[in-house]
This record gives structure tokens, sequence and C-alpha cells, in this order.
């Protein structure tokens, strides 16, 4: 239901800007759950309005959906949220538990992202030729609503500034974990923190039902560690020895075994 309404009457005094915001807070958890799939009806119910009051305040499905899916991502990936749960893991604990800690906190944002993304993904697509808007005809007036979905656009955009400004934050996080052991790193800071966001990110292009995905602790370990242990020493293997200037005279030196006395 939407906040603080009680009444039509109320709705009716809200503020365009207002109500928006308020149906997208009201169906946000169903969007999460159903994505595009959901219906008006759907999105009316869980709102507490007419679905009519739905197209008044956004024009179409679509458009709420979008709206929807982008304040999902800004709360799956707010920056500065991103930043003080990493710069906030204990820098006394050991190097492997800080990453293992950056792996879970990162796959759990990673998870919501890649939801609301997968909304997004499926929203109206363009088929027509570049320039015309969805539902319209080349050389006939836009469709209805054709400025929603320059609207879906915008979205879009703040969806990239949105990954950029977390891209950031996160490689700030996980530089500040690593920096205690700093000394300890084989390869530059800003290649081991990649190495650690493709960790994250890999969680997530597996195919789950075949492959389950590696626990956060065996993976921070094998970062930390490496895949292989220290190689088993073996024996050098040994070379024959030379003849040197010297050996044919030895050799000729060496006196004979005596030959045995055929008489005893």
């Amino acid at each position: 239901m939407l906040v603080g309404m009680t009444s039509r009457a109320r709705a009716s005094r809200m503020s365009p800007e207002d109500r928006q915001a308020a149906i997208v807070e009201a169906v946000l958890p169903l969007v999460a759950e159903r994505g595009h799939d959901v219906t008006s009806r759907e999105l009316a119910q869980a709102a507490g309005v007419a679905e009519g009051t739905l197209f008044r305040a956004f024009g179409d499905k679509t458009v709420l959906v979008g709206a929807v899916a982008v304040e999902g991502l800004n709360r799956a990936g707010r920056p500065e949220e991103t930043l003080a749960e990493l710069t906030g893991i204990d820098p006394g604990l050991p190097l492997e538990r800080r990453l293992e800690r950056v792996i879970e906190l990162g796959r759990h944002r990673v998870a919501e992202i890649m939801r609301w993304m997968t909304v997004l993904r499926r929203m109206a697509p363009h088929h027509g030729p570049p320039g015309v808007p969805p539902g319209s005809t080349p050389g006939t007036a836009p469709a209805p609503g054709a400025d929603q979905h320059e609207r879906i656009g915008d979205q879009r955009r703040a969806f990239v500034d949105q990954l950029t400004r977390q891209r950031a934050a996160s490689a700030e996080g996980i530089a500040a974990v690593l920096a205690p052991d700093a000394h300890r790193l084989r390869v530059p800071v800003e290649v081991a923190v990649s190495l650690v966001e493709a960790a994250i990110a890999g969680a997530h292009l597996r195919l789950e039902q075949v492959q389950p995905v590696v626990p956060a602790a065996v993976l921070a370990d094998a970062l930390v560690n490496g895949l292989a242990g220290p190689a088993p020493s073996t024996p050098a293997p040994s070379t024959p020895k030379k003849p040197g200037p010297h050996a044919a005279q030895e050799a000729s030196s060496t006196p004979a075994p005596e030959a045995a006395d055929p008489s005893s």
C-alpha cells in the first residue's frame, strides 16, 4: 500500500513526484520477485491504487517497472555504502579472513545488481530503425507514450553512471582491505584488486545447477596462497665424470692384478 495514504482523497493531494515515489516503494518487492512479467493489475493491487492511477503517474507499465529497477539498482549499488562496508572490515584479521568477507559482501551486492539488470534487459526492446521509437512506423507520428520510452533511456544511462561510481568505490574499498598486507603482494595493488573483483563476478557467470559456487573461504585462501603448494624437492640428477688430462697416465701407473698360479 502507498505509505501514509488512507483514502483516495488523500492520494489526490499528493504531488506527482511524491505519488511516483510512493508507488515505486510499494511495488518494489513485487517487481523484485516477478520482474517484467508482473501485470498492471498486480502492480495496482500492491500499491493500493487503481490501474488508472499507475498510468497517470508513469504512462505505462514498462516505465513504472523501469523506475522500480533503477531504484533497486540504486539501493543495491550505493557507492557510499559499499565503501563504508569494505573499509569497515577489521584490518587486524588475517588477510584470508578479510578477503573472505570482501567476497561475501561482493557476491550479495552483485546478485542484487544482476537481479535488476535482468529486469531492465527484458524491458521493451527496440526493433525499429534508429531514431524511431518503439511502436512507431517510419514516416508517421510517434506512438503515444514515446516520451516515456525516452525516460527509459534516461534510466539506463543513470544505471551506467551508477555502475561506474560503484566500481570506483569497490576498487577503493578492496585496496583499503589489502593495504595492511601490501608488502606481501606479488602483483601491483590494482592488479590484486582486479583479481578479487573477477573472483566475485565469476560466481554469477557459472551454471550453479552444474557447478556449485566455490565457498568464499576457499576462494579467499586460493587468492592469498595460490592454487599450488611448494614443489617437492628432488635430488639433482648425477652427471658422469669426464676423464681429465691425467686419466691415461693414472691408468698406466695402476698395477695390474696378479695372475692366478695354475699350480695352486
